[in-house]
This record gives structure tokens, sequence and C-alpha cells, in this order.
């Protein structure tokens, strides 16, 4: 299974070749049922942290191991180089021109968030200390999982499977993604009957 994604200006593309059940590793491990979960994971961001960054009320992920991962970078010369995380999480020192369309934004220490710096679109969140591996852990890479071509996101499984930082989330956020937008049909109550209004084309 292949799914592809990137920026909005096709500057930046990805491919995430997916292996059979068999050869994925492990995600983790339910500490209540003892279930191991295996790679990839989908899931509901509520950190504000991450709201903040993607201006989306409700962000969501794909995390997969590094490995599996293959970015397309175009150069500013219109050449393209296709490489590892390397390259997307590198942050060039001040004096040094970079002539790849990436922007990382440290939002807190050890943290990489990727963006394409032509359009601006939010890519992928990387955690240094958490994310790169050693110690018999998978090095791995958070997608925000609406840079996905539509195609990819339509394909079975690759919705989310549940909801992290949920105490920190906001509460008609939380009563939109569990209740369905007839929670915000009473002004975000509860109380009001039908739905909010579903126009076909944004008018």
């Amino acid at each position: 299974l292949t799914l592809h994604g990137g920026c909005d200006c096709s500057s930046i593309r990805y491919k995430v070749t997916i292996p059979a059940l068999s050869s994925r590793p492990i995600a983790f491990t339910d500490k209540t049922s003892g279930e191991d979960h295996h790679f990839p994971q989908s899931f509901l961001d509520h950190c504000n942290r991450c709201r903040r960054v993607s201006g989306s009320i409700m962000p969501a992920w794909l995390t997969v191991p590094q490995e599996w991962v293959e970015w397309t970078l175009t150069s500013i010369s219109g050449k393209k180089v296709v490489s590892r995380m390397g390259d997307l999480i590198r942050v060039p020192n001040k004096d040094e021109p970079s002539s790849l369309p990436v922007t990382n934004y440290i939002s807190s220490p050890g943290i990489r968030r990727s963006f394409c710096s032509k359009c601006g679109t939010n890519l992928a969140f990387v955690d240094l200390e958490r994310d790169m591996g050693g110690g018999g852990d998978v090095a791995k890479v958070d997608i925000v999982l609406g840079s996905l071509d539509r195609e990819s996101l339509e394909v079975e499984g690759v919705w989310p499977r549940r909801q992290e930082y949920w105490d920190s989330g906001v509460e008609w956020i939380k009563k939109l993604v569990t209740e369905g937008d007839g929670a915000l049909a009473g002004g975000g109550s509860g109380s009001g009957n039908g739905r909010v209004p579903r126009h076909p084309e944004g008018e």
C-alpha cells in the first residue's frame, strides 16, 4: 500500500510505502488490554499548541516510521531532491541560504514542525528526543493527515482511530467530533434541534 501527499504548491511531495502487516513494527501496546497496535497510526489531536500552529480546530496526524517515507523537494533551481527525513527537518544556519522549499519552526526545544516555505502548508512534526530512534525504538514522524492526496485519504483504514490530549480540548470542538454538527445547532450548548446548515459549494 502506498499513500501520496504533499504541500499545496507541490514543491514538497511525499510517498508513504506501507508494508504487509507482518512486517510493520509495533507502535504501542495498550496498557489496559495488552494488545499491540502496529504502524501506521492515525489520531485526532486536541493539543492547544498543535491547534494554533496548524490553524485547524482539529489537527489530525498519520504516524509512520521514517523509513517508510520518501520526500521529494523541488529546489529553487527546479532540481528535484529525493531524500529521507534529514533534509526535511534540517535547520540551516542563519547565514546559510537554503535552496530547498522547507521551513522548520522550533515550537519548543527539540521540536521540528516542517512547512513548505513557498505555500506555507504544514506537513510534519518530529520530536528529536523521542522520534529519532535508538534504544530499540522506531524512528517515526507525524505527518499532517490533511496533506495526503484525496485518493489516499479515502483509503480504508487511514481515518483516525483515537483522540489524543483529550483533556486539553475545547469543549465545543469535542462535542463536534463526538456528537456531530447537531451539537452546534444550539449555539454549542447541544440543545438545538437538527444541525447547522450544510452548503454544497461553500456559500
